[in-house]
């Protein structure tokens, strides 16, 4: 799996980012859609070297709110009809209240259900946070509103470069969907991490239901 998902997969069930990876209690029926998106980042070492890496994924969501997003590595992207081939399927069932992971490579599939109580959370937030609204526009013919986070963390000595990381969203107010994420982070090697992940394109039809349920050859592991 790409270095991409160190922002997108921060959840404790392993689910692929923070930004698209939606909390299994999330419920927005009568919305669906299917989309193809782009997820391109870098990575600067501490030896200064920069290494580029890319993602592809497809979301779903469909009329009963479920979601699926399929991740595909780069090196599943060296096809000829360029389809995406997911190594991993991240299913949400927010009215069963689960979350499920689908391996295609070996026909698995873990499956978390969660009693009612407190949403899980991806961890405590610590440092300084500040908020900025961006506005609204266009992107790839889809309105957006943004919205900036900037979080600084002060480093463990009180005397070194502080961490700080950047996360600017730009959200569909209608269709309730991140369309574009960017985000930054710099620490005191130095290094500093780039990403960015948007909708390259849009389809507003129904997904088939069977994309969201387990295949009937597959094994099943609950937790």
């Amino acid at each position: 799996m790409g270095t991409l998902w160190f922002w997108v997969l921060l959840a404790a069930v392993a689910c692929p980012s923070p930004v698209f990876c939606q909390d299994p209690h999330d419920y927005v029926p009568n919305l669906p859609y299917t989309a193809q998106v782009v997820g391109r980042g870098f990575e600067t070492l501490v030896d200064g070297s920069r290494v580029r890496y890319e993602d592809r994924l497809v979301w779903m969501r469909d009329s009963q709110g479920r979601t699926r997003i399929e991740n595909c590595a780069s090196h599943n992207l060296n096809r000829g009809d360029d389809r995406c081939q997911p190594d991993v399927v991240n299913l949400y069932i927010p009215l069963r209240r689960q979350f499920i992971q689908l391996f295609p490579g070996r026909k698995t599939a873990s499956v978390m259900t969660w009693s009612e109580g407190p949403v899980p959370t991806h961890g405590q937030n610590v440092g300084k946070t500040t908020m900025e609204r961006l506005g609204g526009r266009v992107i790839n013919g889809i309105y957006a509103e943004g919205t900036r986070i900037t979080t600084v963390i002060p480093s463990d000595t009180g005397r070194g470069v502080d961490i700080v990381y950047v996360s600017e969203d730009w959200v569909s107010p209608h269709l309730k969907l991140i369309v574009l994420h960017k985000g930054t982070s710099t620490n005191t090697n130095p290094s500093n991490n780039e990403t960015t992940t948007e909708i390259r394109e849009l389809d507003r039809s129904e997904p088939d239901a069977s994309l969201f349920e387990i295949p009937a050859d597959y094994k099943i592991e609950r937790r």
